[in-house]
């Protein structure tokens, strides 16, 4: 045989029988260890959902007292406070600046959004909106049978109130109850 052929088929097959050999000796520290072998792994791949600031915002239970919503209310404040330093002694002045497109309001949300608590309804339309769709439709349709007089729901779901009638308002009881089994679900 010439000696190009036998490096053309001789040298491969040195190649993977040292590749092979190299991947599957016993370990010398493990007495009878088994042999290791080598295999191959799918790169892996980023999770679907990155964690960002809003993943880390409290949330307010649907159950939640007055005394918790004010508790989750403060923390926030209290770095709203801290960050933005003179004309934001009154934490929510940062919304009212932002709508206004003021940069330093948008710093400070930013720095204070993993404290900003946010309710069940809110996580739950920035997560996935096709279910919260679902529970207004379930809430509007419980406060309707309640006796509420409601504006006709936008294209989220989300609905008024165009009288406040013997029942109250959103904060009334009734509502609370439909709000809850809605959003419970």
């Amino acid at each position: 045989m010439p000696n190009s052929t036998v490096n053309r088929f001789v040298i491969p097959a040195l190649a993977a029988v040292c590749l092979v050999g190299g991947c599957s000796g016993a370990k010398d520290d493990e007495p009878g260890g088994s042999p290791q072998v080598a295999s191959l792994q799918s790169p892996s791949t980023p999770p679907k959902h990155q964690e960002t600031a809003d993943d880390q915002r409290p949330l307010i239970a649907l159950d939640a007292t007055d005394e918790e919503r004010t508790a989750a209310w403060k923390v926030w404040g209290d770095c709203v406070t801290k960050e933005g330093g003179p004309g934001y002694e009154n934490p929510r002045m940062v919304f009212l600046k932002e709508s206004r497109q003021d940069a330093k309001a948008k710093k400070i949300r930013a720095a204070c959004l993993p404290q900003e608590p946010e309710t069940v309804e809110d996580r739950l339309k920035r997560k996935d909106i096709s279910a919260f769709r679902d529970n207004q439709r379930e809430w509007y349709k419980c406060a309707g049978e309640a006796g509420y007089k409601l504006t006709a729901p936008d294209e989220n779901g989300e609905f008024g109130i165009t009288e406040v009638g013997p029942n109250g308002d959103f904060q009334s009881p009734k509502m609370e109850a439909c709000r809850k089994e809605a959003f419970s679900r």
